[in-house]
């Protein structure tokens, strides 16, 4: 196996670990059969990002944070607007349709699901790992998607050409919710997941 084809399977293996995670914390907190499924998790060329939503008008809601310590990253997730609010009654354990608009109760339910997520991906480097992380509060963002792509994940990329992308879907009894993540490595990170690859946890994955 090529050091490239390793590094894609060591991200896809801290992908499905961290949504593992997330999922059942995120299942304790709206106390209902509920799971985060990865569909796919890939390192894509920044390029190829940005054509995915390009031209695309959707408004989204998300949240941004950046996890620093050994492993410095920026991490981004978002869903459409429209499945924010049903996030939020969910979280809010209310029915489906009973927050209209986003307000300040939508805004603090997007950001405590980005933390749960955020703080997955942190646990999983420090627990599986041994890599000292923490998740600094999340931002919650608000826009088009093209503009929200642009302001936290171009301006973080800086001269970086790749991204590490996860694809993912609440699934909360008959609802379905599709989600997009990102995380950028920030310099020194590079150095870092060299050490998840070469760690004997990764043996049996190979």
């Amino acid at each position: 196996m090529s050091s490239q084809d390793k590094l894609q399977k060591a991200i896809k293996v801290i992908a499905q670990l961290s949504i593992d995670t997330a999922s059942r914390t995120f299942s304790k907190l709206i106390k209902a059969g509920a799971t985060i499924d990865l569909e796919r998790a890939f390192i894509a060329d920044i390029s190829e990002v940005t054509r995915m939503f390009s031209g695309s008008e959707d408004e989204v809601v998300g949240a941004y944070v950046d996890l620093v310590g050994d492993a410095p990253f920026t991490f981004l997730f978002f869903v459409s607007a429209p499945d924010s609010l049903m996030l939020t009654d969910l979280m809010l354990r209310r029915e489906v349709g009973t927050t209209k608009e986003f307000d300040l109760y939508a805004k603090s339910a997007v950001q405590e699901i980005g933390n749960v997520l955020a703080s997955a991906i942190v646990n999983v480097f420090s627990r599986d790992f041994g890599i000292a992380m923490k998740p600094t509060p999340p931002a919650v963002c608000r826009d088009y998607i093209g503009t929200v792509f642009e302001e936290y994940i171009m301006k973080s990329a800086g001269e970086l050409n790749e991204l590490f992308v996860m694809e993912s879907r609440f699934c909360v009894v008959q609802f379905d919710i599709k989600c997009h993540m990102f995380i950028v490595p920030l310099p020194g990170s590079d150095e870092v997941l060299q050490t998840v690859l070469e760690s004997p946890n990764m043996k049996e994955y190979y």
